[in-house]
């Protein structure tokens, strides 16, 4: 279904008010009175008590006064007293009630008849004799009466109606509460819908984003048909060129590796015929130096085409593996042998912790590539004086992901080098990404060292780690899982 994300801002909108008015009305409902007679004929039969007593005072007041203002003060109870008889008469039709109001009305129409011959129009002369008064007297104590047996044949049924309402107001909270649950619910059940076709696209799309930035140029599902469809497949179109300019550099860079191995090989051999020619006069010190200079040149450019040439064979899979149970230790140990020499011209302390670990499948030649290159990478970013600390140690349950609480082989390197920002860290192990910090050393890395090391180690089955504060040290960690079975990727 085509959708826009403002059509589906505006179905939210629209079910989160009608929750609202939902909630609203079954709260009112809850709280309303019990709708009966009664409770509607019992109000009147009250008011219509109170005005006329209003009345029999008012009626005192305009015999002692005879003015014509308290006259229709008079005559406004009559009438408002009319008008509540009038509304109970209709709502007490067929009901135990009506006799009740019957009688209330016959005394009171005595009453009023009484009362009206003391208008200005009926009784000019203001007089009214000691009889008819005392008849009003009479009548009104009548009418009072007939309110009071009103208002006792009410009481069972009123004690009824306030027991029901008592019994109503004790339940409404957990009513109230159990239909505002059953309406959050379905509200969830409808929002929920629109809330993830908002949220799914816009997460894959941010995986893919990073995915892009590690160097895996995956497509994003398009998973709507809104406008964050559209930017999906754009991207998956951006992400599709990447990809495609990346496959032709690598090619590019293959070919021109290929290309140098040859002269390079040639001038090796030339620096090497040079300085052991026994037919030519020797060498001045200065020549041998340049010539030096020129065979260490060689071999650095030599080794980035190898490593490029091996990072080219893990991305088109074509990187070989011979497994053989092996033991890490005796790997490892010529490496740091060789490094101790390095770091002591630099007074860089050494320190190496082990343990007995057994053998496990390894390709021993890829093990050592992978940690000959942190362990450089430890010696160029360290400062002299420095720290560089190597452990191999068994650990009974890993901590990281992929590996969580099976037994393998830590092999860590640790260094108090330049350090690396933390925002760099998740793409360190991408190939040709160069980490912002300040490098001690002139020459720059390939940025190809770690993207190896990480293949080498996923390709035994293991899993690499990295931990860095900038000014303290980085600590690069490499997991190998024990007992277990591992086959040379495709």
């Amino acid at each position: 279904m085509n959708i826009s994300i403002y059509r589906k801002f505006l179905l939210g909108i629209i079910t989160a008010m009608i929750s609202v008015f939902l909630v609203s009305l079954t709260v009112f409902l809850q709280m309303r009175p019990t709708d009966s007679v009664e409770s509607q004929i019992y109000p009147l039969i009250y008011r219509m008590e109170t005005v006329f007593n209003l009345e029999v005072a008012a009626t005192s007041t305009y015999l002692k006064s005879r003015e014509v203002k308290d006259w229709e003060k008079l005559d406004f109870l009559m009438g408002r007293f009319k008008l509540y008889a009038d509304s109970c008469s209709q709502l007490s039709k067929g009901t135990p009630y009506e006799k009740n109001l019957e009688e209330i009305l016959r005394a009171y129409d005595s009453f009023q008849e009484i009362t009206s011959r003391l208008s200005p129009v009926n009784n000019k002369n203001n007089v009214m004799d000691s009889s008819a008064w005392k008849l009003q007297n009479e009548i009104a104590d009548t009418v009072r009466q007939k309110f009071l047996n009103t208002y006792l044949n009410f009481r069972p049924n009123l004690s009824n109606i306030f027991e029901k309402n008592n019994a109503q107001k004790s339940t409404q909270p957990l009513s109230i509460a159990a239909i505002l649950v059953v309406i959050i619910v379905i509200t969830w059940v409808i929002a929920r819908p629109y809330a993830q076709s908002l949220t799914r696209p816009i997460k894959a799309l941010r995986e893919g984003t990073q995915k892009v930035g590690e160097g895996k140029y995956e497509s994003v599902p398009v998973t709507s048909q809104d406008e964050i469809a559209d930017l999906t497949r754009a991207f998956n179109m951006m992400s599709e060129k990447l990809r495609k300019l990346d496959e032709m550099r690598m090619e590019m860079m293959s070919e021109i590796s290929h290309e140098m191995r040859t002269p390079l090989q040639v001038i090796k051999a030339g620096c090497y015929s040079i300085i052991h020619a026994k037919d030519s006069s020797p060498l001045t010190p200065r020549q041998r130096d340049a010539v030096g200079m020129i065979h260490q040149a060689t071999n650095r450019i030599n080794s980035f085409i190898n490593l490029f040439l091996d990072v080219a064979k893990m991305e088109s899979g074509l990187m070989k593996f011979n497994f053989e149970d092996s033991d890490v230790l005796e790997v490892i140990t010529p490496l740091i042998q060789e490094a101790e020499l390095i770091a002591q011209t630099r007074q860089i302390k050494l320190k190496f912790i082990k343990e007995e670990v057994p053998n496990i499948p390894l390709d021993r030649d890829r093990i050592s590539q992978a940690f000959s290159n942190l362990l450089s990478n430890a010696l160029k970013y360290t400062p002299d004086d420095g720290t560089i600390t190597v452990s191999v140690l068994v650990k009974e349950k890993c901590d990281i992901s992929g590996l969580t609480g099976r037994r393998c082989i830590h092999i860590e390197v640790k260094d108090t080098g330049v350090g690396i920002p933390e925002e760099d860290l998740g793409k360190l192990f991408s190939k040709f990404f160069q980490a912002k910090n300040v490098p001690l050393v002139n020459e720059k890395g390939s940025g190809l060292g770690l993207a190896l090391v990480k293949h080498v180690a996923e390709a035994h089955g293991g899993k690499v780690s990295v931990q860095s504060t900038v000014g303290v040290g980085s600590t690069f960690s490499i997991y190998l899982p024990i007992g277990e079975k591992v086959q040379s990727p495709q």
